[in-house]
């Protein structure tokens, strides 16, 4: 009987300090030879505006004193527009097409949320089969990530001006003399100001620095539609999520970064 209860004793004191935190995190130093604090985010699916994603979350410290962790996201787009205007003459019809790529779109580092939360503590996210802190938070791709909905005139109509500006001196570079008499009626199509000749006194079909010009100051949103065939944009969009496990000497602490694209 002594026995049994000796046996039953030990069983129920391993239960309990299998049940409590009281692994020592150093032991991870030798387990991974990494004696810093440690903090891995998980890889991210890439997903669409409006997805769920999880954003899990691994971290310890040898000193035991991580106080908060936080998770961020950021990102930046690069997105390009492609313009195609189509010309009629007598005997041929053309296209012209512009590809511009507008300046990188920053999307600045946004906090989504940080543990513990109100009302319960770091402890409550510790997972003794993993001897360190695990956090999960379902994040939900924002609006300011997604793509154009406008294509062809509309799209045209909502450019931001300093973009339209640079289609335009894209396509100045692009017009020929048969485009820019169809689009500029008001140009005498035998000038020689606007259109080159060869040395026999043929028109080569080319169109001067000062037809360019012409061009760059007279194509506007509305010129532009009337000969417009198709205009759209594309995105190239990537989001990077952060988790940031803070300590408490100085509040010091580590990221662990994960970057996912936006389809």
């Amino acid at each position: 009987m002594k026995s049994f209860i000796k046996i039953f004793g030990l069983l129920l004191l391993t239960a309990l300090f299998a049940c409590e935190k009281n692994d020592p995190l150093a032991d991870q130093g030798e387990l991974t030879g990494n004696q810093a604090p440690f903090n891995l985010l998980a890889q991210i699916p890439d997903a669409e505006v409006g997805d769920t994603v999880i954003l899990r979350t691994v971290c310890w410290a040898v000193d035991d004193n991580i106080t908060q962790v936080n998770f961020y996201h950021e990102g930046v787009k690069l997105r390009t527009f492609e313009v195609t205007m189509t010309f009629q003459t007598e005997d041929d019809m053309f296209d012209l097409k512009a590809v511009v790529p507008q300046d990188s779109i920053f999307i600045d580092r946004t906090h989504i949320a940080g543990y513990p939360e109100e009302g319960s503590s770091l402890l409550d996210y510790y997972q003794t089969l993993q001897n360190a802190y695990v956090f999960e938070h379902d994040f939900v791709v924002p609006e300011v990530y997604g793509k154009l909905d406008q294509t062809n005139e509309a799209l045209i109509q909502d450019i931001d001006d300093d973009v339209f500006h640079l289609i335009v001196e894209e396509f100045s570079t692009l017009f020929n003399r048969a485009a820019m008499i169809e689009a500029f009626p008001e140009i005498n199509e035998f000038s020689l100001e606007y259109f080159i000749v060869d040395d026999d006194g043929f028109y080569t079909g080319e169109i001067t620095e000062a037809a360019e010009q012409y061009i760059t100051d007279n194509l506007d949103k509305a010129l532009m539609q009337d000969f417009l065939k198709e205009a759209e944009a594309s995105d190239n969009t990537r989001v990077t999520a952060e988790s940031e496990a803070l300590l408490d000497d100085n509040d010091s602490g580590l990221s662990s970064l994960r970057t996912f694209r936006v389809l």
